[in-house]
């Protein structure tokens, strides 16, 4: 969702540090632990580990020394790490944007504390708007109120917040059409979709199994129907140049390319940094002098988490490509201002 990486940071405070060149992106898991049991998700699975604040202290300097503009921080559940806010905090004195994904089930006291650390933006989980499906999902009695009150609760005190909604097979199947308008006009966010992937490489796990003949064709037709929506001025996250590519609109050359290892990397736990999540270990960033990769062009995949913010460096870069993409993100202006 390319309006959640343009919405951390004022417009002016953006235009200074992307013409200073500091536009990459890193997708920073904190921890494994999580108090949800996602059928999508295999990080439940893994042993409990976080890695401690002096640690991500480390890797958040390091993170702004190498002209790192947004830091992504996920899990697990990031809220469950001991120091969440602090990490907010410290990066935020780095003047790096900070935006955080969680499962809804955080505290309200946490959000207005992640808030006055100076968390930019805030994407809360949502599933379906039926709560028994949700439960499915998620493993969780209820998890689909947490989820509501807690969406609630952030847009009144004031933070950027949006519903971010895994294509799951239950939502293809039932229309995604119905999740948009029950986000945008019940919840009164915006909404923006995770494309389901099949991740199994390296430390982050997930099960995005569209084999079935019938699920594919839905989910083809959901994707198609989610551009739609956004042309008719919905409020959805995901960037419409990158939806362009996903149904191939624009012919064998994208819009734009995936940059993963070069403008956008997946850190975890440990520190090990990969390109994206289906790619191997390029270093460790707390032992390791970091050695990005250059001249990077990939088109193998559409993983959102990496995609997306690859869009900000190739903007810039291309003043037809940020016209194009600014007239599409008109309607999640306040998102992004």
């Amino acid at each position: 969702m390319v309006a959640r990486w343009f919405s951390m940071v004022s417009l002016k405070n953006l235009i200074v540090r992307v013409l200073r060149n500091n536009h990459n992106t890193a997708v920073f898991a904190l921890t494994t632990q999580c108090n949800c049991k996602c059928v999508m998700c295999g990080m439940h699975k893994n042993p409990p580990k976080y890695m401690p604040f002096e640690d991500v202290k480390k890797v958040l300097r390091v993170l702004a020394e190498n002209k790192f503009l947004i830091v992504y921080l996920t899990g697990g559940e990031p809220s469950l790490h001991p120091n969440i806010v602090d990490v907010v905090r410290f990066a935020d004195r780095l003047n790096l944007a900070t935006s955080l994904t969680t499962n809804g089930t955080l505290p309200k006291n946490m959000l207005k504390a992640l808030k006055d650390a100076g968390l930019r933006v805030l994407s809360i989980s949502i599933d379906h708007w039926d709560s028994e499906i949700c439960e499915k999902i998620r493993g969780v009695k209820g998890i689909k109120e947490k989820q509501e009150e807690a969406i609630l609760y952030a847009r009144s005190i004031g933070l950027k917040t949006y519903a971010l909604v895994y294509l799951n097979p239950y939502l293809i199947l039932d229309g995604v059409e119905k999740i948009v308008e029950y986000v945008n006009f019940k919840l009164k966010v915006p909404v923006g979709f995770c494309y389901p992937t099949q991740a199994e490489i390296n430390t982050f796990r997930l099960c995005g199994d569209f084999r079935e003949e019938r699920l594919s064709r839905k989910l083809g037709e959901s994707v198609k129907k989610i551009f739609l929506m956004k042309k008719q001025g919905y409020k959805i996250m995901n960037a419409g140049t990158y939806l362009e590519d996903l149904l191939g609109l624009t012919g064998e050359k994208p819009n734009f390319y995936c940059k993963g290892g070069e403008n956008v990397v997946y850190i975890d736990w440990f520190g090990d940094v990969y390109p994206c999540f289906l790619r191997e270990k390029l270093f460790n960033i707390l032992k390791d002098k970091p050695k990005f990769l250059k001249n990077v062009k990939c088109n193998d995949c559409y993983i959102n988490c990496f995609r997306e913010p690859s869009l900000l460096p190739q903007a810039f870069k291309s003043p037809k490509l940020l016209i194009k993409e600014a007239v599409y993100a008109y309607r999640i202006k306040n998102m992004i201002f």
